[in-house]
């Protein structure tokens, strides 16, 4: 005999009142907001900014982490604008030996002239001013005039900033076609570049009679 399925009952509740507890829950299941948000909302009426007094202290304190920065700071960039300085140099006189041993003639490094292209007289301190890197195949101790296809000088600097000094000998220096310095025994030369600024270390770059080219940190 079949048996016979009773329909299910159906109990009539009331529907439960929405306490304020219920609220975020039934928000988030409607409006699928966090519950983590509905609890934000609540935060927003103790929020508050900074008094006047906690602005002025922070202020103070980045006054003095300034103060305490900026003398470090200016010393690097004068550092580095000496060292590149000498480094210029350094690689200048590379420069005029390499030159001096390929064409196989005389190559000068003199302070910068007046005149566009040729060198002026050689005292120790003229060297600030800029410096000339030419060949001197006539050997007359000067650049020659600029040629087609061989143009002269071959590099030339611009006057060193008025924060650095370049000292250096009272004459041109020379390569000779077989890489060595000057004139038969002749001294080594010596070049230095220092700040002006008190307590300025400083770079010394010395060429040998035979030619090898130096750089090293001076006092």
């Amino acid at each position: 005999m079949p048996m016979l399925l009773r329909p299910p009952s159906h109990t009539s509740t009331s529907p439960t009142p929405l306490t304020p507890a219920r609220g975020c829950a039934f928000d988030h299941e409607i409006r699928y907001a966090s519950a983590a948000s509905c609890g934000r909302l609540s935060s927003l009426h103790s929020a508050h900014g900074f008094t006047l007094l906690e602005v002025m202290v922070t202020l103070a304190l980045v006054a003095i982490l300034a103060a305490i920065a900026a003398p470090s700071m200016i010393d690097f960039v004068r550092n580095n604008k000496m060292s590149t300085a000498a480094r210029q140099l350094d690689a200048d006189m590379a420069l005029a030996r390499r030159e001096a041993i390929k064409r196989n003639t005389r190559v000068l490094i003199c302070p910068k002239g007046s005149v566009a292209g040729k060198c002026a007289t050689a005292t120790t301190s003229a060297w600030a001013q800029g410096w000339l890197v030419c060949y001197d195949a006539d050997f007359d101790g000067d650049c020659d005039d600029t040629a087609t296809g061989n143009p002269n000088p071959i590099r030339q600097h611009a006057a060193l900033e008025s924060t650095l000094t370049l000292t250096g000998p009272a004459a041109v220096a020379r390569f000779n076609a077989n890489g060595s310095q000057g004139a038969a025994g002749a001294a080594s030369l010596t070049f230095t570049t220092r700040g002006t600024w008190t307590g300025s270390k400083s770079y010394v770059e010395t060429i040998t009679a035979t030619g090898n080219v130096s750089m090293a940190a001076g006092s």
